[in-house]
């Protein structure tokens, strides 16, 4: 049995990745009978204390003045820790079923955030073992959009969600995006909702139409 597609959605915190992959899996689950989605950090032990990390609930080691915030390194080898344990817990055994998988956020989201601190050849070192998807969708959506996205929707932000870093988080995702262009497709991610799932849809037939074997 031929393993099956693994579509992995990305974007600044905002862009409609969330909204975007349950939609993406709905209509290949429509498609193809079935089909798993899935997101990063995973809802595994080491994503959900990743979570609170996120959210502010968990602070770092604390020394003689108190907490401290988290140490970029650290959170960065646990996204990659979490990460192996996700594929081999969950996307790895789908994908080997013949089951399509769709994941929210994946290694570029690590590359992206974590170059903010950390030398980008490492990060992509610790994630080297990380399998790679056959497709990567980069919602383009601007950062002030995107802020006002997140602040409609949710009381707090999270770490990461002030327009200055996410402009350079941007940055970051439109780089390493370039340096996989053969895997990873940029979309404009500012339309309705309706009009991004089109463009996803039509992303994933160009570029896996032989694997798709849509009825």
């Amino acid at each position: 049995m031929a393993d099956g597609i693994f579509v992995v959605l990305e974007g600044i915190d905002g862009a409609g990745t969330t909204t975007q992959a349950r939609l993406l899996q709905e209509r290949l689950a429509a498609e193809l009978g079935r089909c798993l989605l899935t997101r990063e950090p995973s809802d595994g032990p080491i994503g959900m204390l990743i979570r609170q990390v996120l959210r502010g609930r968990l602070g770092g080691y604390p020394g003689s003045d108190g907490d401290a915030a988290f140490d970029r390194a650290s959170l960065a080898l646990l996204f990659a820790a979490d990460r192996l344990d996700h594929l081999a817990a969950e996307i790895a055994p789908a994908l080997a079923q013949g089951s399509p998988v769709v994941c929210d956020r994946y290694v570029l989201s690590s590359l992206a955030y974590q170059s903010l601190d950390l030398d980008p050849a490492w990060v992509a070192e610790i994630n080297a073992r990380a399998r790679q998807p056959d497709l990567t969708l980069l919602l383009d959506v601007p950062p002030g959009d995107a802020l006002a996205r997140v602040h409609a929707t949710r009381a707090a932000t999270e770490l990461f969600e002030e327009r200055e870093i996410l402009e350079q988080v941007t940055r970051n995702y439109q780089r390493f995006a370039e340096q996989d262009r053969e895997r990873t497709t940029r979309l404009d991610g500012r339309g309705p909702v309706d009009q991004v799932q089109r463009l996803v849809w039509d992303a994933v037939e160009k570029s896996l139409a032989d694997r798709l074997r849509v009825r």
